[in-house]
């Protein structure tokens, strides 16, 4: 193991900035639904645009998606970025330590780095997206700061206190539910003023939610701090076989209840409000765990594919694994690209395209918007530019110049 401020290689490694921006993929096709508008209102406890369900003897073609979506992605994408920015945290304060600064610099640093990033959340909420995550990520990142000293038990064992509470933060997004209704109104809003206040009440809203919200995310979080002292993504190979396994063991059980609460969204099972609280709330456990799974899939691939040079060098080498890792070198800018390309395609305001969008038409329109920021990613890559959230980002919480040694490589949400 790691000590949390033990010295380490200044070399990038792939699979973590991989693994962000195949999960921006994730994010892109989740976040889709909630842009999903029609003349009526909408049904469904995600709100998606639902197939026939039951009223068909087959499958539908919209079926087959949402059941994929709830096995796959729904759930799963968010668990994985809060392990991915819980490891994140964990890197940064290793690469500091191996500068030789000094712990309460080093906290201080990541305080500032994860303040600004409160604003920059807080701003996406209330202009373009009021489903915006970077908030709740930002309260993560300065509730780590303050931990980064702390025992690796002792993460464990509050990562494990916070899986009951994700559990039960699942098991009450079912019973709150309200089918029938927006998530967001302003998303489906006729005019540009009607979207704006709308948006703005909703953001301040959502920004004020954001610490309720971290006890979704507090879990991975913390895992991805204390496994980040072991070096799981960086250098996989001495326990392959093993890290394998446990991918198998956590990807297995989210599948089983992804296919339950496909179920769900497909109207082809009806539960008691309390076996439905059950069934999310066990989901909200397994799905995150699932992402914990991708995380170390994509580690080992990496791992497998890049050997045996290091990993830029040789990722030039794959064109699909360099473009997900400038991707995810990017990921913020990727993100809030997102918001913009959606604030552009779907709402009634704009150019309306969210108006009956059917599950498959939006996995396959979401598909496209994060491969556009993909594609975007690989030209910034190749001229050896940052993103530009990153280098915004950069320069708030450092200011023009660093304060230890040369330039960095562009940072990621």
């Amino acid at each position: 193991m790691s000590a949390p401020h033990t010295p380490r290689g200044t070399d990038r490694v792939p699979a973590p900035d991989v693994a962000r921006g195949l999960m921006l993929w994730v994010i892109a096709v989740a976040n889709i639904t909630v842009w999903i508008w029609v003349p009526g209102p909408t049904d469904g406890p995600r709100n998606r645009t639902l197939g026939a369900g039951a009223d068909t003897a087959g499958w539908t073609a919209d079926d087959v998606v949402n059941m994929a979506m709830s096995m796959l992605v729904d759930g799963r994408g968010f668990p994985l970025f809060s392990f991915l920015v819980g490891y994140g945290v964990g890197q940064i304060a290793a690469r500091e330590a191996g500068r030789g600064t000094p712990l309460p610099l080093a906290r201080r640093l990541l305080l500032r780095r994860y303040g600004w990033l409160v604003l920059i959340g807080a701003l996406h909420a209330c202009l373009l997206f009021p489903g915006d995550i970077i908030t709740a990520y930002a309260f993560g990142g300065l509730l780590l700061a303050v931990l980064i000293a702390e025992s690796t038990r002792t993460l464990v064992v509050l990562s494990a206190l916070g899986a009951v509470l994700m559990v039960l933060y699942g098991a009450a997004s079912w019973a709150v539910r309200t089918p029938g209704t927006p998530a967001f109104p302003s998303l489906v809003a006729d005019t540009v003023p009607e979207r704006l206040a709308l948006g703005l009440a909703e953001g301040l809203g959502v920004v004020s939610f954001a610490p309720l919200q971290l006890l979704g995310l507090l879990p991975m979080l913390l895992l991805g701090l204390a496994l980040s002292r072991y070096r799981v993504l960086e250098d996989p190979g001495p326990r392959r076989g093993r890290l394998l396994r446990i991918a198998l063991v956590c990807i297995g059980p989210g599948l089983l209840t992804g296919f339950g609460t496909g179920l769900l969204t497909t109207d082809r099972l009806d539960p008691s409000p309390a076996a439905g609280s059950v069934l999310t709330g066990a989901d909200a456990l397994t799905g995150a765990a699932q992402g914990v799974g991708y995380a170390l899939v994509v580690a080992l691939v990496c791992d497998r594919v890049l050997r045996p040079g290091t990993g830029a060098g040789r990722a030039r080498e794959h064109p699909v694994l360099w473009a997900l890792q400038a991707l995810g070198r990017r990921s913020m800018t990727g993100y809030l690209a997102q918001s913009v390309l959606f604030t552009v395609l779907l709402p009634p305001f704009a150019l309306g395209l969210g108006r009956a969008l059917t599950p498959t038409a939006a996995l396959l329109l979401g598909s496209a918007v994060w491969l556009a920021t993909l594609l975007g990613a690989a030209l910034l890559e190749r001229r050896g530019l940052p993103g530009p959230a990153e280098a915004l980002h950069r320069r708030l919480h450092r200011g023009p110049a660093r304060e230890h040694g040369g330039p960095r490589p562009p940072a990621s949400a």
